[in-house]
């Protein structure tokens, strides 16, 4: 399973149809209104690279009011050593 979360822009007046529209899809564990650089925050859970893939750019991407965004994988602290 991978985990990440996609920081969204979100063309004015269009944040509130965008988050209805992300909440919708099965791959959105949850989404976060926010003010400042970015509007949106959504925490996605994919069972592949690929399918990670698939959902930013034939899902996210396509919604009406979507301006870019920016998708950040979450590091499995197991892997990190000190």
């Amino acid at each position: 399973m991978i985990t990440s979360y996609t920081l969204a822009r979100v063309l004015p007046a269009k944040d509130r149809n965008v988050y209805a529209s992300v909440k919708t899809f099965a791959e959105v564990k949850d989404v976060i209104l926010t003010y400042g650089e970015y509007d949106l925050i959504l925490k996605i859970e994919s069972n592949s690279l690929e399918a990670l893939d698939d959902f930013v750019f034939n899902k996210l991407r396509v919604i009406d009011g979507v301006i870019s965004t920016t998708t950040l994988l979450e590091a499995n602290p197991k892997t990190i050593t000190q």
